[in-house]
C-alpha cells in the first residue's frame, strides 16, 4: 500500500510567513499553479482514494489533483494543521515580542509544549495517525492513496516513521505542493520512501 502525503499549495499567509494553523485561507495564484504542475505528476497513476484536511487550501489542492482522475476529495478535520491558538495569524517576530518564553519552550519540545490555546505535536500526530491507521488497516491491504494536509502535520507523521528524536522535528522540511511517500509492505512495516519531492 502507498500513501502520498501532499502539502497544500502556497497561500498568501505562507508568503508573508504567518502562523496560519486552523485559519481557513485560500490558495494564492502561485499556489494554484504549483498544484496544477503537481497534478500532472499524478496523471498516469491509479489513485484508489483522495483525502484532504477540511481547510480550503487543502481541499482546493486535492480537487486539482483529483480532477484528472474523476475523484473528489473526502475532507477530514483529523488532517488539519497544528492549531496555533493565540499565535494564529502572527509572524515569528510578533510571537517572540509577546510570547518569548512560550515560543522558546515550544521550540525546545513541541511534543509536550503547545502554543497558548493551541495543540502540542502529540495531539497533532495522534489525530493524523488515527486517520492514516484507517487506511493502513483496510481489509484489502492494497491501493494507492493521496492525502493532502499541512506542513506541521505531515512533518509529525514523517518524524514518527523515521524514528527521529523529539529534538529533530524542526530539521524536517515540507515545502508547499511537495510530496512524501509512505509505503507499507506485506509484513506490515511502513517506510518513508522519499520526502519533500516534486513529482
Amino acid at each position: 500500500m502507498k500513501i502520498y502525503l501532499v502539502r497544500h499549495g502556497l497561500t498568501e499567509s505562507n508568503k508573508q510567513k504567518h502562523y496560519t494553523g486552523w485559519t481557513d485561507v485560500e490558495l494564492a495564484p502561485e499556489g494554484v499553479a504549483q498544484v496544477e504542475a503537481l497534478a500532472a505528476g499524478f496523471s498516469g497513476m491509479k489513485i484508489n482514494g483522495l483525502f484532504s484536511s477540511d481547510l480550503r487550501r487543502a481541499i482546493k489542492t486535492a480537487e486539482i489533483i483529483g480532477s484528472g482522475h474523476g475523484l473528489k476529495p473526502e475532507p477530514s478535520p483529523q488532517l488539519r494543521e497544528i492549531n496555533f491558538g493565540l499565535w494564529e495569524g502572527l509572524r515569528y517576530e510578533e510571537i517572540i515580542a509577546s510570547y518569548e518564553n512560550e515560543m522558546r519552550r515550544w521550540y525546545d519540545d513541541p511534543f509536550l509544549c503547545a502554543p497558548p490555546g493551541g495543540e502540542d505535536l502529540r495531539q497533532v500526530f495522534a489525530r493524523a495517525h488515527s486517520f492514516l491507521d484507517g487506511l493502513w488497516n483496510r481489509e484489502d491491504g492494497e491501493g494507492t492513496f493521496v492525502v493532502v494536509s499541512h506542513g506541521g502535520t505531515i512533518r509529525s507523521v514523517l518524524h514518527h516513521y523515521l524514528g527521529l528524536g523529539k529534538n529533530r522535528f524542526f530539521e524536517l522540511t515540507v515545502d508547499n505542493a511537495a510530496v512524501s511517500l509512505l509505503e507499507k509492505d506485506a509484513q506490515g512495516t511502513v517506510r518513508v520512501s522519499y520526502m519533500n519531492k516534486r513529482l
